[in-house]
This record gives C-alpha cells, sequence and structure tokens, in this order.
C-alpha cells in the first residue's frame, strides 16, 4: 500500500508538466494560450503567484523524496 500510495504522490508532481506535454503529443496550443493569457496579468500578480508555485512544487518533492529515505531505511 505504501508504494501505490507513493507512485500516485510521483503522478501528482508531473501534473504541472501535463500542458508541455499534451502540446507536444497532440499537438495543441494549450501551453501557449496559457502563456497569452497570463501575459495579461499584472507583474505584481505574477510574481507573487510563481514564487507560490515553485515554493510548493518543491516542498512536494522535498516531502516524496523524505518518505522514499524513510521507506529504504
Amino acid at each position: 500500500m505504501k508504494k501505490l500510495l507513493l507512485v500516485f504522490e510521483i503522478v501528482l508532481g508531473l501534473i504541472p508538466f501535463l500542458p508541455i506535454l499534451s502540446d507536444t503529443i497532440f499537438k495543441t496550443n494549450i501551453h501557449t494560450s496559457i502563456i497569452n493569457v497570463t501575459m495579461q496579468w499584472l507583474l505584481c500578480v505574477k510574481i507573487p503567484i510563481l514564487l507560490i508555485c515553485i515554493l510548493l512544487y518543491l516542498y512536494f518533492w522535498y516531502t516524496i523524496f523524505k518518505e522514499i529515505k524513510k521507506n529504504l531505511l
């Protein structure tokens, strides 16, 4: 059960890359449309959101690697 949960968490970590993967697989422009929408936002809105997303993503992988290390020992 722990291994299944670990695999599920790793798959969740790949979710931010889904627009890029779908662009390459299905030849769509999802990534471009996301960029076009967010380019209209003010810089004072974009930077905090970007920093929060980066920190959450790093914390997510930190907890996953901590769980892997705990399970291996």
